[in-house]
């Protein structure tokens, strides 16, 4: 398993967006750089029950939460009794089962485990023959986009874990943004941070780097209603405590995408009001959106 950290909060704000971009964008290429496992066997804990466990508890009372093709894939796993959650969709599954056989699919993961879990996830969904599994993202994304005769129909889902590590040709994972922004192809780019004085960085990178444009970053922030309130540290893995965060940078989409990207965000604040924290405080999110023209 490549991703330990699914289902928490900041899986919530990868994916919850990046499936509304699929319904309203109908890519017909998808590329992963970072594709993880397709299923993840649900955790009931306190990160999970600060992420996709409790959007799936509260989102009845949000129209935009509700109505959000992200849980509409959460509640295509329910299968426990009562529709209780007991697995979780990586990013590849959400798209296989959102595009089906509308697509073709480039997906990556240097992990073999999590290679064949989406090659039988491709299977199970009837797609086998429009999946591709390699193995280096950077690499394979950058031949691809080489080789790709309209990058415009392209929607590149790119998820470093580490952004300015190079593959084996030298590019980083933020290169590889760059180009597929410069390119023309849709873009939805995850990033995290540990510290609040980093919010924003990548969308700033990324507008610094590339002459595309617009450029779209929605950034939230993890903090507490209850002293000691926003601090400098934080385990940015798990990204629960104080003073974390996360953001996706999009390019290339249609208005109707982003602002979609920002009524979730401005919902999933408004659901997590209050909500505990895994240490037991009471936690709230920040939302930054900035567009870059």
């Amino acid at each position: 398993m490549a991703n330990r950290h699914f289902a928490k909060l900041a899986d919530v704000w990868k994916h919850l967006p990046l499936a509304e971009v699929l319904a309203i964008e109908r890519p017909r290429h998808y590329w992963e750089s970072h594709a993880g496992s397709a299923v993840y066997g649900m955790r009931d804990d306190p990160e999970r029950r600060f992420g996709a466990l409790r959007l799936e508890a509260v989102a009845a009372d949000h129209p935009d939460l509700a109505g959000s093709r992200y849980l509409a894939g959460l509640r295509a796993l329910d299968d426990g009794p009562g529709g209780r959650l007991t697995r979780y969709p990586g990013s590849a599954w959400l798209a296989m089962h959102e595009l089906g056989r509308a697509a073709d699919y480039l997906l990556c993961d240097t992990d073999p485990a999590s290679a064949d879990d989406l090659r039988a996830a491709a299977a199970a969904l009837g797609v086998a023959d429009r999946v591709e599994v390699a193995a280096d993202g950077r690499d394979a994304l950058a031949a691809a986009l080489d080789a790709a005769a309209d990058p415009g129909a392209v929607l590149a889902h790119v998820d470093p874990y580490d952004p300015r590590s190079p593959g084996s040709a030298g590019l980083s994972t933020l290169d590889l943004a760059r180009r597929l922004i410069d390119a023309g192809a849709g873009l939805v780019y995850w990033y995290g941070y540990d510290a609040p004085g980093r919010r924003g960085w990548a969308l700033d990178e990324l507008a610094g780097g590339t002459t595309a444009r617009p450029l779209w970053g929605g950034d939230v922030l993890v903090t507490s209603v209850a002293p000691p309130g926003v601090d400098d540290g934080g385990d940015l893995g798990d990204a629960t405590t104080p003073g974390t965060g996360f953001g996706v940078v999009c390019a290339n989409l249609s208005p109707p995408a982003t602002d979609a990207c920002r009524r979730l965000g401005e919902a999933l604040v408004a659901a997590w009001d209050g909500a505990p924290l895994p240490d037991g405080r009471p936690g709230r999110l920040e939302l930054a959106c900035h567009l870059v023209t």
